[in-house]
């Protein structure tokens, strides 16, 4: 198990959270699972542009970016 960094930015204010998962793929699941729910929490307005990223760390390398985009 390691450590991983979670910037999340197109949010406000910005997060930076930690998690633990087994590996990068389990990493890079965990970020598309995040994203998931904060599209699902998030008001959307009609023909409002937005971008949400999340990027995903470990040990200062980067392992992911997740992104979704209106607009």
């Amino acid at each position: 198990m390691a450590t991983y960094d979670f910037i999340v930015s197109g949010v406000d204010p910005e997060m930076a959270l930690q998690s633990v998962a087994s590996s990068d793929a389990d990493a890079w699941r965990e970020a598309v699972l995040f994203l998931s729910e904060i599209l699902r929490e998030r008001p959307v307005r009609e023909g409002g542009a937005f971008l949400l990223e999340i990027i995903v760390r470990n040990e200062g390398r980067e392992v992911c970016r997740v992104c979704a985009s209106s607009g």
